[in-house]
């Protein structure tokens, strides 16, 4: 009996390691094809794109758009996006084509610049190569920002987006969104402080009796001898000293602020139809309607893909 055993362990051991060597193979050679295809768009970067010729540009933009490995999306989105404006425009475009052709990575690149981009017309462009696609509209990565994403100028833009991609399923996620609440912590610094004041007064006082002072002149007539009196007086020197101290310290309070998105009303209103204002509740019962079961696909949990 133990023979048999011994077999299956040793023939499970040799699976397993066959198995890992395989996927460390599938590895080294996606980081091989990753840097040739960093080192072949970088090239063109260099010698076609930068010039300031716009021939040599257009020649530089036919070779990004005669690539269609799937592959060579990672190093394109490394070399052409960034503060280029002219260079995210080309990826876009790049992008475009991959996409049509079902690449999943370009798909989901797409997505992100729809919802990342600092320039709206580019987010436009990005929605508008997604509307292109003839398969069922890729919105997997937008889903899950407006399910997921903690910035509100994110989730705002992935509701504007996929409106615009008619994505009735986002209908179920919409009305949680519309309207949302946060603990802030607000307060100014206070200031307390404490002074020393130390004021000493000149004091002049004279002592009885005087003190008499002996005065000679010498004249014509001989030596004059005379005394005067003068006072004897304490003087006392005035001093003022003034010492403060400052101290500033937060004052913590919490305030519950609640905040409106039109950018999601907005995508309601254009998925739906129907206009029940900032009131989730109402949302929420016409979702349990029969007019929502006709126009609205029924919930299905979020599944996120990898790429």
């Amino acid at each position: 009996m133990r023979r048999p055993v011994s077999v299956c362990l040793i023939v499970a051991v040799l699976v397993l390691g066959a198995r890992a060597a395989a996927a460390a193979e599938s590895n080294q050679s996606a980081d091989a094809a990753y840097t040739g295809w960093l080192k072949k768009v970088r090239l063109i970067e260099i010698h076609h794109l930068r010039s300031n010729a716009p021939a040599e540009f257009q020649k530089g933009r036919q070779k990004i758009l005669a690539i269609k490995d799937e592959a060579a999306v990672g190093p394109m989105v490394s070399v052409l996006y960034g503060r280029n404006a002219r260079y995210r425009g080309l990826l876009i475009e790049a992008l475009t084509e991959l996409a049509s052709a079902d690449s999943d990575v370009a798909q989901a690149y797409l997505q992100e610049i729809a919802v990342g981009d600092g320039s709206a017309p580019h987010r436009r462009r990005a929605v508008n190569a997604l509307k292109t696609y003839s398969g069922e509209k890729p919105t997997h990565r937008l889903m899950a920002h407006l399910a997921m994403q903690e910035v509100p100028v994110i989730r705002a833009r992935a509701a504007t987006a996929l409106a615009e991609l008619d994505e009735k399923r986002a209908v179920w996620l919409l009305p949680e969104r519309l309207v949302t609440e946060d603990v802030r912590m607000v307060g100014g610094e206070i200031w307390s402080g404490t002074m020393q004041l130390d004021i000493r007064a000149q004091m002049v006082g004279a002592r009885l009796p005087f003190r008499q002072i002996p005065i000679e002149a010498v004249g014509f007539g001989g030596v004059a001898r005379a005394f005067i009196e003068l006072p004897v007086v304490d003087i006392v020197d005035v001093a003022t000293t003034i010492a403060m101290t400052q101290h500033g310290q937060t004052i913590p309070k919490y305030q519950r602020v609640r905040t409106e998105h039109p950018e999601v009303l907005a995508a309601l209103k254009k998925l739906t139809g129907k206009d029940f204002g900032y009131n989730q509740a109402a949302w929420q019962r016409w979702l349990q309607s029969d007019e929502a079961a006709k126009k609205i696909p029924a919930w299905e949990p979020l599944r996120l893909k990898t790429g």
